[in-house]
């Protein structure tokens, strides 16, 4: 796939997405509408090409998936992705993926990122903020959080879990 190097940020952005359809990555007007709203350019390093179909070097020897990746992972999960539902991404990484989620479960939703790296958490909170799902961290049906530990993790999983499970792992914690 070739590089989408005209325009500013949100025309190259949207001309990305519109790229992804056209070679048939995906078919999902409300995948394209979150990632047309959620620019790439934000999440990744300056200077590196944010619109080109590859990974990107983010730092701490991890990447940012290529936005075809990012795109398939959206479509498959659409169904799980209604407005008021819960999403949970563990290794959130830049935050992009997660910023997706958010919009597409809604301001009704829940979208939460685990990232085990502090400074990538940091990053992307910055990241998020200057997106268009930075209402959705200021509400706070968008999250990013750090998760080293099993029982920090398993915390910020409970919503996700069915009742039984959260209360195996609930009176787990409590006598942990």
């Amino acid at each position: 796939m070739e590089q989408v190097s005209s325009g500013n940020g949100i025309d190259r952005n949207k001309a990305m997405v519109e790229q992804l359809q056209r070679y048939g990555i995906f078919n999902s007007k409300k995948v394209a509408e979150a990632m047309e709203k959620v620019d790439r350019g934000l999440f990744v390093p300056a200077g590196t090409p944010a619109y080109v179909d590859s990974p990107m070097a983010i730092g701490y020897n991890v990447t940012i998936s290529a936005p075809h990746m990012h795109a398939m992972c959206l479509q498959l999960l659409e169904k799980n992705l209604q407005p008021g539902m819960h999403a949970l991404d563990i290794g959130s990484g830049t935050g992009y993926l997660t910023a997706c989620f958010a919009l597409m479960v809604g301001p009704e939703g829940r979208a939460v990122g685990v990232e085990h790296i502090p400074e990538l958490v940091t990053s992307s909170i910055k990241n998020i903020e200057k997106s268009e799902a930075a209402s959705l961290l200021k509400q706070g049906s968008l999250s990013i959080n750090v998760g080293d530990k099993v029982g920090q993790s398993l915390l910020l999983m409970m919503p996700f879990m069915s009742g039984q499970l959260r209360e195996k792992y609930h009176s787990h914690l409590l006598t942990s």
